[in-house]
């Protein structure tokens, strides 16, 4: 069995869920009084995959900006990244960019997988980023830094997303490690890859634009039928009128 060693950084504003999302994970259900993460915390969880065993390194890294000049040694040697905001929290996720920078940057480009998650979905009431206007951001960051990224929403509380994020991950990163046979999860049609989804989006609008095209070109082919037939009914009548003189 091929052994894998991967460390997984969870990044992102601090209160957007981070640890909850890692507790979750490791199977130590919700509690919402967590304490602040100091600096960065890590824990690890094996899987494996077919003939893969993996063994993740999640490292949770402090949001608040006191720790911005520590947290920036913990990227070293990460192979993944996933970047947590709060769905009640514009902020949180156009703050993002800047962390994806700090990745970019505190890694040395090493990162091979980006996951963007929108936390806290089950408050529905509270939400005030959207779905689209998440795809939206996911697609100018994808411009921006030219990085292949990974959408999905989950709930801390619920668990919803949360096993098949990592499930995914753990894929794509085999992949990324030129295992071709490596087996996809089942369950993952709440992960989103956004190069997909945009790619999708021009063939559509494409599509439409031709339809519009051809929509407009039928019609000008009614209105020459139209005016056809009305120079056919003014011969109609010429000749009528000509045979009743003869």
């Amino acid at each position: 069995m091929r052994k894998w060693n991967f460390k997984v950084i969870l990044a992102g504003d601090g209160a957007v869920g981070k640890t909850s999302i890692r507790e979750r994970y490791m199977g130590k259900g919700f509690q919402g009084d967590y304490l602040k993460t100091i600096g960065a915390d890590f824990a690890t969880k094996k899987m494996e995959i077919d003939e893969d065993q993996i063994t993740y390194q999640i490292w949770d890294l402090a949001g608040q900006d006191s720790y911005q000049a520590v947290r920036k040694t913990f990227y070293k040697g990460a192979t993944a990244a996933i970047m947590v905001f709060d769905c009640q929290d514009p902020k949180s996720m156009t703050n993002l960019t800047s962390w994806i920078n700090e990745a970019i940057e505190g890694s040395d480009n090493g990162i091979l997988s980006y996951f963007v998650v929108a936390n806290k979905v089950d408050l529905e009431e509270s939400r005030r980023v959207s779905r689209d206007m998440s795809l939206e951001f996911c697609n100018r960051l994808e411009i921006e830094t030219g990085i292949r990224f990974f959408y999905c929403e989950t709930s801390a509380l619920t668990g919803q997303n949360i096993q098949e994020t990592f499930d995914f991950l753990a894929y794509r990163l085999l992949l990324a490690n030129n295992i071709q046979n490596a087996t996809p999860p089942k369950d993952i049609d709440g992960i989103i890859d956004i190069k997909e989804v945009m790619e999708s989006t021009k063939v559509v609008e494409a599509t439409e634009s031709q339809g519009t095209v051809s929509s407009e070109a039928f019609n000008k082919l009614v209105d020459r039928i139209d005016k056809l037939e009305d120079k056919m009914n003014t011969m109609q009548t010429i000749l009528k009128q000509i045979v009743q003189k003869l």
